[in-house]
C-alpha cells in the first residue's frame, strides 16, 4: 500500500511555529487594552478611533466590531491585513519550512 504524500503546500507550513498571539498582536497593533483572552485594539482595516478590534490572547483569532473583518489565526490576520497569499503570510510570520523538504 503507497502512502498519499501530502501537497507540497502543506508539508512546508508548520502551524507549530505560527507566534504566539500574545506577542504578535501587540507588535503589529500597539497596546491592547483589557484583561482576560479577548482584548480591543484599533482596528487597522479601517479608520478606527475607539478600540473595535477584538483579539483572542490564545487563538490568535480576531474580529472588528464595526468593519466584521475576521479570522480565526495570526496567519489570517497577516494574510488579511497585508494583502498576502497564504504562503507569503506563512513566510512572514516565520511559519514556513523552506529548506524542508519531505
Amino acid at each position: 500500500m503507497i502512502a498519499a504524500r501530502r501537497p507540497v503546500q502543506a508539508r512546508l507550513f508548520d502551524r507549530s511555529r505560527l507566534p504566539d498571539p500574545l506577542t504578535f498582536y501587540p507588535a503589529e497593533l500597539g497596546a491592547l487594552h483589557g484583561r482576560g483572552v479577548w482584548r480591543s485594539a484599533l482596528c487597522p482595516f479601517h479608520k478606527d478611533s475607539r478600540p473595535s478590534l477584538r483579539v483572542n490572547v490564545q487563538t490568535g483569532a480576531f474580529r472588528c466590531m464595526v468593519c466584521g473583518a475576521s479570522g480565526g489565526d495570526v496567519l489570517a490576520f497577516q494574510m488579511q491585513r497585508y494583502g498576502l497569499p497564504f504562503a507569503a503570510a506563512a513566510k512572514a510570520v516565520g511559519a514556513w519550512n523552506e529548506g524542508h523538504h519531505v
